[in-house]
């Protein structure tokens, strides 16, 4: 009887209190919960900007990501791509830890100053305030630099795009040139006189890095072309070329086969995302 007296009140004590009753099924998921915080915490204290500082690479440009490897050799655009994407994860894993340091460093400071102990970061809760200010202001100073930083990229693709419009086979059929040859490649200026070899060279650089451009255009074009089809395919439309579909249903489904998953497994994780 007793026993059942205790347990009665303890239940209710954790009922008032907001807390489950059982509580013990739920612990363990807790501390995993916090193991993995604190592991993710634990990454955090690498800074991106040196994380490829080892003995891998002999070379590195400004924001630390490697040029050559330790033999000397350049590291090609695909390394280059997946190493900056494990340095954007870092990033802000960095972040988290640095703001986690902060939170300690303000929350322990504020402890000692209401307790009547003079901190050394500050006689009072004003320098923490001002401190705490220039850290923000630094912080968007920064997040304002990586966006330009973007904004430039982009604009830099976009014009990039714009150049490849031109067709090699094209570029040099101007008034400046009488004659040309079978790939776009003048012979004769406008006066009639013939082109000299190292003109000629000098030209066919051009045109093989227009070709470059070009084809990136053209690539471009015809994944836009084929992402809207797909999108008129899928909302039930037929998109109709020249009276023929130019697309078939399959062949979109085959096209996108491996670059969508179906999303059943990680649909929860998913709406978290979208919450948070």
């Amino acid at each position: 009887k007793e026993k059942a007296e205790k347990a009665e009140a303890k239940a209710r004590a954790a009922n008032y209190s907001g807390k489950r009753s059982s509580g013990k099924k739920n612990k363990p998921e807790k501390r995993r919960k916090r193991r993995r915080r604190r592991e993710k915490l634990e990454k955090g204290r690498v800074n991106p900007g040196e994380m490829f500082r080892t003995e891998q690479y002999s070379a590195w440009d400004g924001e630390g990501l490697p040029t050559h490897d330790k033999e000397g050799k350049p590291i090609t655009q695909s390394q280059l791509k997946k190493l900056k994407k494990l340095q954007l994860a870092q990033d802000k894993l960095h972040k988290a830890y640095l703001q986690h340091i902060s939170d300690l460093e303000i929350y322990f400071v504020w402890v000692l100053l209401s307790s009547g102990i003079n901190a050394e970061y500050g006689d009072d809760k004003e320098t923490l305030l001002r401190e705490k200010k220039q850290r923000q202001e630094e912080q968007a100073r920064k997040e304002k630099e990586k966006a330009e930083k973007a904004e430039a990229k982009a604009r830099a693709a976009k014009e990039k795009l714009e150049k490849g419009r031109v067709n090699p086979g094209e570029m040099f059929r101007t008034e400046q040139y009488s004659a040309w040859d079978g790939e776009g490649l003048p012979t004769h200026d406008k006066e009639g006189k013939p082109i000299t070899q190292s003109q000629l060279k000098k030209l066919k650089k051009l045109q093989l890095a227009q070709d470059k451009l070009h084809k990136a255009y053209l690539q471009h074009i015809s994944d836009l072309e084929i992402y809207f089809v797909w999108v008129l395919l899928s909302s039930g439309i037929n998109a109709e070329y020249g009276g023929s579909l130019l697309y078939s249903r399959s062949m979109i489904r085959k096209l996108y086969s491996g670059k969508r998953s179906s999303g059943k497994k990680n649909k929860p994780e998913k709406r978290r995302k979208r919450r948070r």
